[in-house]
């Protein structure tokens, strides 16, 4: 409920209970607070917390929300596999760890978007169009699913480290994670400059990727079972990297 009125816009949310709050009560609302980007703590009664996004609507333009975001999700997908690669359990974590900040981002996002929405008058101090907003929204969900890839691979190689030293397969999943991170990059600059040429670009690259990849998910049948189940997985994610950077490429629209 409070994620919800953030994402609405609201600058006041009154948290409030019949009876006394508990202190576990205050800190699952801290809890709630903790991913969302300029919300604290403002008042506390007894039976009642109030809150207030201390952000004004536009304090950080929409375009540098999205280059952040978009630098977040990509150096967590590098990470990933440099974690596979260097067999690194750290990285692995630290992959997951940064979800969290892609989350605020990504909140921060549909808030300034849903603001602009129900306010058209900020658009132009925003920097985009009205008519934009839908595909900024679609664009900000395609990045922080990236993000969500990035971490199932993480969560699989931390997984898959204790069973298998290194695998002859690796290569050819760097290989398909450089494409589908090229596709990223590239669709991510189409969008942000509506190339149509680049994008199209973009798009025709998907049949080479889910080669790639049906390719490689037949290696892994060779494996064992459980190191197969996980290379599976990482293969999967990377394959869906590349779809959801067609999504974003599909966005931009011929002038």
């Amino acid at each position: 409920d409070v994620l919800g009125r953030y994402l609405m816009g609201y600058d006041i949310i009154r948290v409030a209970s019949p009876t006394k709050l508990t202190l576990e009560h205050r800190e699952r609302i801290k809890k709630a607070i903790s991913s969302l980007i300029g919300v604290e703590v403002i008042e506390e009664k007894p039976n009642e917390v109030v809150l207030q996004c201390l952000l004004s609507p536009l304090a950080v333009p929409m375009k540098t929300l999205f280059k952040r975001a978009d630098v977040i999700a990509q150096q967590m997908h590098g990470d990933s596999i440099k974690a596979l690669i260097d067999r690194d359990v750290e990285l692995a974590q630290s992959v997951i760890r940064r979800d969290e900040d892609l989350n605020r981002i990504y909140f921060l996002i549909v808030r300034q978007l849903r603001t602009i929405i129900r306010n058209p008058r900020l658009a132009d101090r925003a920097g985009i169009k009205l008519y934009e907003c839908l595909d900024y929204r679609l664009a900000a969900k395609s990045i922080e699913s990236i993000g969500d890839e990035a971490v199932s691979i993480a969560t699989s190689i931390i997984k898959l480290l204790p069973y298998e030293s290194k695998l002859e397969i690796e290569p050819e999943i760097v290989d398909l994670s450089n494409l589908v991170d090229k596709m990223h990059s590239e669709a991510f600059k189409a969008f942000m400059k509506s190339d149509y040429n680049l994008a199209i670009e973009i798009i025709r690259l998907s049949n080479r990727v889910h080669s790639m990849a049906d390719a490689l998910n037949v290696k892994t049948l060779k494996l064992p079972a459980k190191v197969a189940f996980h290379m599976n997985s990482i293969v999967t994610s990377l394959k869906i990297i590349g779809d959801i950077s067609v999504d974003i490429a599909d966005l931009v629209v011929r002038p």
